[in-house]
């Protein structure tokens, strides 16, 4: 039984305390509810709780209540289910949150009555909430970096084959060269021949140069990890790399970002440089982006001979294409660092078509892609 000096200490309480008979009517309101509604007890005492306060007439109270008022265990009200069990605005007008305990009670008689607890847990659920945002960019990040480290591997492992290849070709110049200048040394009557060897070995010199060239695109596999890209960005590099500028690009690339390995830039550079050189009667590259699936398919395709259909899968060999530059196959193993795949799709006598199949996880969409790469997605 709550005596009178009880009441008086409840209304002297930081909580809201409310104490409603078995008809919900109101027989107490302490000072905190007044401040927190602006009611005064004067103004509310005998009136029906559920219809004062609408977000406790629920099933999901309502149908508990009836254990208090016949005297068995309390019910707890959760802020995660129930935040707003009486409207009550915040200075900043957001609305307080809440959590409560429904306690039997009895004033006087054999009558029992239920009152109901109710604390503001306001700040600690914004810091919980806090908190579990902390917590989930943290894991983010985590995801990120294990998945860019993962990636460093396959790239330090395509790294040694690269290099490896490279250097053979490397290798094979400088025999050349020593040939031609033994060739110079034993002709030294002969100035027409030290001319045409010269001329070779001036050839071959300038074929290391360009091995060496390569070899330093491939160091950025190594040393750089996976990020993302700006796609447009890439686009408008790689068209004046090559002076090459009938490009066209749908809206979708705009905002369009890829996560890949270094080297993108010189990639779509080579696509601009194949279709030049290899597509004889090309006038136009269009690039477009469409989601499909799990995946999105980027799609570079232009007007020119097109790739015979028993080629398709031949261009991606090892051994096919110029060795001074980043081929179709440096090209394959590059983006499959990722998980990206590339396949030709194209119509003999209408043009190339490469498919550049892209992981969900490894593109996104947003108004305000950097000038340059981004480190991470937001």
């Amino acid at each position: 039984m709550i005596s009178t000096e009880c009441l008086a200490l409840l209304d002297m309480l930081p909580s809201g305390i409310v104490i409603i008979r078995k008809d919900f009517s109101i027989l107490f309101w302490n000072r905190c509810m007044e401040e927190w509604t602006g009611i005064k007890k004067g103004n509310i005492l005998g009136k029906n709780l559920l219809l004062e306060s609408p977000t406790l007439n629920q099933p999901s109270i309502t149908t508990r209540l009836p254990q208090v008022f016949e005297g068995n265990s309390p019910v707890y009200l959760s802020s995660k289910f129930h935040p707003h069990l009486i409207t009550s605005l915040l200075p900043d007008g957001t609305s307080r949150i809440q959590r409560g305990a429904v306690l039997p009670v009895r004033l006087g008689g054999d009558e029992v009555d239920a009152m109901l607890v109710i604390e503001d847990v306001t700040d600690l659920s914004h810091q919980v909430t806090g908190f579990q945002k902390m917590r989930d960019i943290a894991r983010r990040e985590l995801a990120e970096r294990k998945k860019a480290e993962e990636a460093l591997q396959i790239a330090n492992a395509k790294l040694s084959l690269f290099s490896e290849i490279t250097l053979q070709d490397i290798r094979n110049q400088l025999t050349a060269a020593r040939g031609y200048n033994y060739l110079i040394s034993h002709s030294l009557n002969d100035s027409s021949g030290i001319q045409s060897a010269a001329g070779k070995i001036d050839h071959q010199l300038s074929l290391i140069e360009k091995y060496i060239s390569l070899m330093l695109d491939f160091e950025q596999l190594g040393k750089e990890p996976p990020q993302w890209y700006s796609l447009r960005q890439v686009i408008k590099r790689a068209m004046v790399q090559t002076q090459f500028f009938q490009v066209t690009s749908g809206p979708e690339i705009e905002d369009l970002g890829i996560y890949c390995p270094p080297l993108l830039e010189r990639i779509f550079t080579n696509f601009l440089e194949n279709a030049k050189e290899h597509g004889k009667t090309v006038t136009q590259v269009k690039i477009s982006f469409s989601p499909r699936g799990d995946a999105g398919i980027l799609t570079i395709e232009d007007d020119g001979v097109g790739v015979p259909t028993e080629d398709k899968e031949h261009i991606f060999g090892e051994g096919l294409g110029t060795k001074t530059r980043l081929t179709l196959y440096h090209t394959r193993e590059v983006l499959a660092i990722t998980g990206i795949s590339i396949r030709e799709t194209g119509v003999m006598g209408k043009g190339a078509r490469f498919e550049i199949v892209i992981p969900k996880d490894g593109y996104l969409f947003r108004k305000a892609l950097p000038e340059e790469r981004p480190k991470e997605p937001e």
